[in-house]
């Protein structure tokens, strides 16, 4: 079951804003559905001035037969018209005065009422009711009554898209902008994530870009001042590493010559067994110092390949399997595959090494015949110096760097060292890197 991962912050703002917009769209909605009869009566109005104007000229220019005939054909299924010697719209009833002020403004210089309808003497729900006074012609004085029925649903909705459709073109706008602005203003964020992942294998020389908002870049000079100060204690650890692991060779040759010539036996080998423990030490100090900041590029390489060179320097047989390329420093690879593969025939008594392609990862298995790790002590071997057991003999566990170094490279190159008890016996030290799907040539180097 795959976990569930939040979304990140720009697609939750994105998601926040968006749903506050269709929020807004929808209460606005609901208001136009439940109060919408003042829009229904601007947009009749709007939609019937022209028939309106040119009736009223009509009639104030023709005779009353015709006048009569022309105000016969000029309703329409939701429009009625009719000449009267009085208004049809009461006095007692609510006027509309935008609407007399927008007829007013097609027709100045008439008498306009235009109230609410309610009720009509048929039955049927009016929208409002107009009357408006001829001035002159055969009709001059009486008065053009207008009743004016609602649009059906359908009908009226479709006039309403029209006041939809800006506030769909600032959804839309208003999302674009807001998802490159968040884009933008969380990029910072993504670089420091990176940056954190990179620190987290050892690179203290990466830095993230001091942009964006003023929280951000205090966040990312805070980060990059956390860097060179780890970068400049870790530099001088390796070089205290490296003085002491160099120094100390001087006095153990010279104490190695002197008890050469001690004549007892006993004590002479003691001597030699211990000067040599400290040989050992010492060496392992230098390499862990010289793999902490390798010099070396990074390449791609066929690991297959690779690691039946590291089983030929020790005389292990292995057949390489199919190409399973990734990007890596070939000699500080080779060196921690080499410790693993040491641990497991000096303390395992055996090695069985695999290499496989999984999906974007490639995976490095090496397998021993031992009694395995303390399982609480499985989280801590790869600590430098740390050892299973408290004696610093070489033939029982060295100096507890070898798994250090290991670790340390393999997590330099983004990928990740776990060893665990195996179910039917032994330890399994499991290698895995990203893939490359770079192609590669017979030498296992990829093929340019």
């Amino acid at each position: 079951m795959t976990r569930w991962r939040p979304p990140r912050l720009a697609t939750q703002f994105a998601l926040l804003l968006l749903i506050s917009l269709l929020a807004i769209n929808a209460i606005a909605a609901l208001i136009l559905a439940r109060e919408g009869s003042g829009f229904d009566r601007a947009v009749r109005v709007q939609r019937d001035m022209g028939r309106l104007v040119a009736l009223v000229a009509a009639l104030e220019e023709v005779g009353r037969d015709t006048g009569t005939e022309i105000v016969a054909h000029s309703g329409t299924g939701y429009t009625r018209f009719s000449v009267a010697p009085d208004p049809i719209a009461p006095a007692d009833a609510r006027p509309l005065p935008d609407v007399e002020a927008a007829v007013g403004a097609e027709l100045p210089g008439r008498a306009i009422r235009v109230v609410d309808a309610g009720g009509t003497p048929s039955g049927r729900q009016a929208l409002f009711l107009m009357s408006l006074r001829l001035n002159k012609g055969a009709f001059a004085g009486q008065w053009l009554n207008t009743l004016v029925y609602p649009l059906p649903a359908p009908a009226a909705w479709r006039q309403k898209l029209g006041f939809f459709l800006p506030l769909a073109a600032s959804v839309l706008g208003t999302m674009a902008v807001a998802l490159v602005l968040t884009r933008r203003m969380t990029r910072p964020l993504r670089d420091l994530a990176g940056a954190a992942l990179a620190a987290g294998r050892g690179d203290y020389g990466v830095r993230v870009p001091e942009t964006g908002a003023r929280e951000l870049q205090e966040v990312a000079a805070a980060f990059n001042r956390m860097q060179r100060d780890i970068a400049d204690f870790d530099a001088e650890r390796i070089r205290m590493l490296a003085a002491l692991g160099h120094d100390l060779r001087t006095p153990i040759t010279g104490l190695r010559i002197r008890a050469e010539m001690v004549e007892d036996d006993d004590t002479r080998d003691a001597m030699i067994r211990t000067l040599d423990d400290m040989t050992v030490m010492v060496s392992d100090l230098l390499h862990y110092a010289r793999q902490i900041h390798p010099g070396e590029k990074p390449r791609p390489t066929d690991l297959a390949a690779l690691v039946a060179s590291v089983c030929r320097d020790r005389g292990l047989s292995f057949t390489p399997g199919p190409p399973a390329v990734a990007t890596v420093r070939r000699v500080a690879l080779s060196r921690a595959i080499g410790n693993l593969i040491d641990n497991a025939l000096r303390y395992g008594g055996g090695a069985a090494i695999a290499v496989t392609r999984e999906a974007d990862r490639v995976a490095v298995t090496i397998r021993d015949k031992g009694p395995g790790i303390d399982p609480a002590l499985l989280g801590h071997v790869t600590r430098p110096f740390f050892r299973g057991e408290a004696s610093r003999n070489a033939e029982t566990g060295g100096t507890g760097l070898g798994l250090s170094i290991a670790s340390t490279i393999v997590r330099d190159h983004g990928g990740e060292l776990t060893l665990t008890n195996h179910e039917n016996g032994g330890l399994s030290a499991r290698i895995v890197l990203p893939a490359s799907d770079l192609a590669v040539d017979q030498n296992g180097d990829a093929a340019l």
